[in-house]
C-alpha cells in the first residue's frame, strides 16, 4: 500500500491539495460571516484530515468498481499490474472509513455530514444499484457521482460553524451556496477534463470529448469554470475582496482559456493534457482566498 499511495495518491500532493481547497474555501465563508478564521485549531485539523481520508476512500472504491476496465487499459497501475491484493485495498478502504468516522465523532452536528458522506460514497460503490445503465452513460454516471462533491462542502461548512460555534440558523444560506456552487462547479470542471482527449488518443476508454466532440466537451467544462469565475467576481465586488484575489482569480481563469484555445486550436496529445490545468485553475481560485484573508489580516494587524 505504501507502493500504491506513492503513485495513485502521493500523501504530500493530496494533503496539499486539501489544506489548499479547505482554507481557501473557509477563508471565503469567513469573510461572508464577518468571522476570523481559526488557522490553528482542531476543527481545522479535522476538517482537512477528513477531507484527505474522503478522497482516498473515493479513490480506493474506484480501484474495486473499475477493476476489470482497469486491467484492460491501465494495467501498468498497481492494481491491475498485481503488485497491490484486493485484500490490501478493501482492508485499507475499511480503515480509512472507520478512521473518517473516528476524528469525526465528536464533531456535532459535523458528524452527521460525515456520516452522510460515507453513505452518498457507497451508494456511488454501488453504482446507485443500476450498474449496466451507468456504465454505458458517462453523462448519466457523472450526474449521480458529482454532487458528492457539494456535500463534501456541506461538511466543510459544517465544520466550519462548529468551529465558530455558529448554529445552521446562524449561516448566511445564500451567500454560503453561492460559495459552494463556486467550488463546485471547478471541481466539476476538473472531472470532465480529465476525461478530455486528442483524436489519435481515444480507446475503448469512454471521454467526454468522444460523446460531446472536442468543442462540446472543452464548452462543459471552461463553461462550468466561468461560473466560478463569475462568482468570485460577485464576491470581490459585494464582500469586498481584496485586488490580490482578483487578480490571481483573473490569472488563472485567463490560462485556462488559452489552455482550452490551444487544445481546440491544435488538438494532440500535448495539448489534450487539460486535467492539469484544471486542478491548477482550482487551487488558484482557493489561494485567492487564502491571500485575500492574509490582506485582510495584515491590514486589521496595522
Amino acid at each position: 500500500m505504501a507502493e500504491y499511495l506513492g503513485e495513485m495518491y502521493p500523501i504530500p500532493r493530496f494533503l496539499g491539495n486539501w489544506l489548499l481547497i479547505y482554507f481557501g474555501f473557509s477563508a471565503i465563508l469567513a469573510r461572508i460571516h464577518g468571522l476570523q478564521l481559526h488557522v490553528f485549531s482542531w476543527n481545522a485539523a479535522v476538517g482537512i484530515v477528513s477531507l484527505f481520508l474522503f478522497g482516498l476512500v473515493l479513490r480506493l472504491m474506484d480501484e474495486l468498481k473499475d477493476r476489470d476496465i482497469d486491467q484492460q487499459l491501465f494495467s501498468y497501475r498497481p492494481f491491475p499490474a498485481g503488485r497491490v491484493l484486493e485484500s490490501d485495498i478493501k482492508v485499507s478502504l475499511l480503515a480509512t472509513m472507520a478512521l473518517f468516522l473516528l476524528i469525526n465523532a465528536w464533531m456535532g452536528f459535523a458528524f452527521l455530514m460525515a456520516v452522510m458522506l460515507l453513505g452518498y460514497s457507497l451508494l456511488m460503490f454501488r453504482f446507485f444499484f443500476m450498474p449496466t445503465i451507468l456504465r454505458r452513460y458517462l453523462l448519466l454516471a457523472l450526474v449521480t457521482h458529482n454532487p458528492v462533491v457539494a456535500l463534501t462542502l456541506l461538511y466543510v461548512v459544517a465544520v466550519f460553524a462548529v468551529g465558530q460555534g455558529l448554529p445552521l440558523s446562524g449561516i448566511n444560506w445564500p451567500q454560503t451556496l453561492l460559495l459552494i456552487v463556486m467550488f463546485w462547479a471547478m471541481l466539476f470542471a476538473w472531472e470532465v477534463a480529465r476525461k478530455i482527449r486528442s483524436p489519435e488518443e481515444e480507446n475503448a476508454y469512454v471521454t467526454y470529448s468522444r460523446i460531446l466532440g472536442r468543442p462540446g466537451a472543452v464548452l462543459l467544462a471552461g463553461g462550468a469554470q466561468t461560473v466560478s469565475f463569475v462568482i468570485g467576481l460577485y464576491f470581490f465586488k459585494t464582500l469586498p475582496l481584496s485586488l490580490v484575489f482578483l487578480a490571481v482569480l483573473t490569472i488563472g481563469y485567463g490560462r485556462i482559456v488559452w489552455a482550452y484555445l490551444r487544445f481546440l486550436m491544435a488538438p494532440s496529445p500535448l495539448t489534450s493534457k487539460l486535467k492539469p490545468c484544471a486542478e491548477q485553475f482550482a487551487m488558484t481560485i482557493a489561494l485567492a482566498g487564502v491571500l485575500d484573508y492574509m490582506v485582510s489580516w495584515g491590514e486589521r494587524m496595522g
